[in-house]
């Protein structure tokens, strides 16, 4: 029965996705994959626990994606980005620490369901460490998804608005007629790139590496893409795995966590608060101390998942290796320095 539902499950996302890429929508496939499942839930009143192996294969799959646009190029710029990394860091504690205070003051919520709350990690990673400090993880849990899922709704129309018609790079030119193009653009190059991406997400989600799934899979396909000719990915790679992310993220909206708005409304709010602070203050500092481009330094900031963010940042054209790193660090960074301030603050 759950292969079926499941089976349901990817139809309802690809459906949703495909009539959002029909419009053109910023983030099409992943947004309408995501509303996909949402309304199927809705329709059927069913769920369906979303499978661990599937989870991690989405995750490959959107860092395969990510990971072919790192070029040596980009190997340069990211030396530079110590900096930026060090200022997230700090900003990210002090914008958690001031929200927690907040939360704690405008809601019901113990402190440490406050401070876990308005961390800036990844959702199920900050969930299953709130229960060793006496949160509520449920709460966390819901809440964490409702972030990623504002971020996921809110900020790519944001950026699109902002680009214009300037919402893609321009595609490099391949070398007609060469050895090294043939290989690049042949099926058995593609084929290769997979197996190269999924050897390193499942390395490192076997290590335990926090998003290790779709860290893996970008420092391997990256690795791959840098260093031989042979890398390559079907056109049609980006749509399938943007439709795989928003079918896993539409796979935890389901009806029972939608009713919980109402009761988490005011929790909500700061939340949302929250979120607009944090990337708005870090792109505003990213911008004045670090000279980057509005639309990237606000993804840069924007609190939304390494998987979410890298993709939608692809997909609109930005500069993906500086969007994954500072995602990469605010993550790690919180799931390190979070514990440490429950425990001083407990």
């Amino acid at each position: 029965m759950n292969m079926l539902l499941l089976l349901l499950l990817h139809l309802a996302a690809a459906l949703g996705a495909y009539l959002l890429l029909k419009i053109n929508a910023p983030a099409a496939a992943l947004v309408g994959a995501m509303f996909g499942v949402v309304i199927f839930f809705v329709a059927t009143g069913t769920t369906v626990p979303y499978p661990r192996t599937l989870r991690l294969f989405a995750q490959v799959l959107s860092g395969l994606i990510i990971g072919m646009r790192f070029s040596r190029r980009d190997l340069d710029t990211l030396k530079t980005m110590a900096g930026p990394a060090l200022l997230l860091i700090a900003l990210v504690v002090v914008v958690n620490l001031s929200f927690s205070f907040f939360m704690f003051e405008a809601t019901d919520f113990n402190y440490m369901t406050s401070l876990f709350t308005t961390g800036l990690g990844g959702v199920s990673d900050l969930a299953l460490i709130a229960t060793d400090f006496g949160a509520d993880m449920e709460q966390v849990a819901l809440l964490q998804l409702f972030r990623l899922v504002t971020v996921v709704i809110v900020f790519p129309p944001l950026i699109k608005a902002m680009l214009g018609s300037r919402t893609r790079f321009a595609a490099a030119p391949k070398p007609v007629g060469s050895a090294v193009a043939k290989v690049r653009y042949s099926s058995l190059a593609s084929v290769s790139t997979i197996l190269v991406a999924f050897i390193g997400g499942w390395a490192f989600d076997a290590l335990h590496i926090p998003a290790g799934g779709i860290l893996g899979s970008i420092i391997t396909t990256a690795l791959w893409n840098i260093l031989t000719p042979w890398a390559a990915t079907p056109a049609s790679m980006k749509s399938v795995a943007q439709t795989m992310a928003g079918a896993y993220i539409g796979s935890n909206l389901t009806v029972a966590t939608l009713l919980q708005i109402k009761v988490l409304f005011i929790p909500y709010l700061v939340l949302v608060l929250e979120i607009f602070v944090m990337a708005y203050l870090g792109a505003w500092l990213f911008t004045r101390i670090f000279k980057f481009d509005w639309p990237t330094a606000l993804f840069c900031s924007a609190p939304g998942g390494i998987q979410v963010m890298g993709l939608i940042g692809e997909d609109l054209g930005l500069d993906p290796p500086k969007i994954v790193l500072m995602h990469t660090v605010r993550i790690l960074g919180t799931l390190t320095i979070l514990p440490i301030l429950a425990h001083l603050l407990g």
